[in-house]
């Protein structure tokens, strides 16, 4: 069973371009969206599912399918 670090409701930064080695600018590197999970996507109910949560960014509203390493709970 697959644990999952984050849980609905919780008030996340997503990271997009964290560890991304092929993003040169450090300003890319640092941008961080302040977000809220919506949905925690299950292996179980799905196994054909490659992301890990569907979140939704606060400043637009803006709603996204993303993977856990892309998310942390500090800015």
């Amino acid at each position: 069973m697959n644990v999952k670090k984050f849980k609905i409701d919780d008030v996340i930064y997503y990271k997009p371009f964290k560890d991304d080695e092929s993003v040169k600018s450090e300003i890319l590197k640092n941008i961080s969206e302040k977000s809220v999970i919506l949905e925690v996507y299950s292996a179980q109910k799905n196994k054909y599912e490659i992301y890990d949560y569907r979140i939704c960014i606060l400043e637009t509203g803006k709603i996204k399918k993303v993977k856990e390493k892309f998310l942390t709970f500090e800015e």
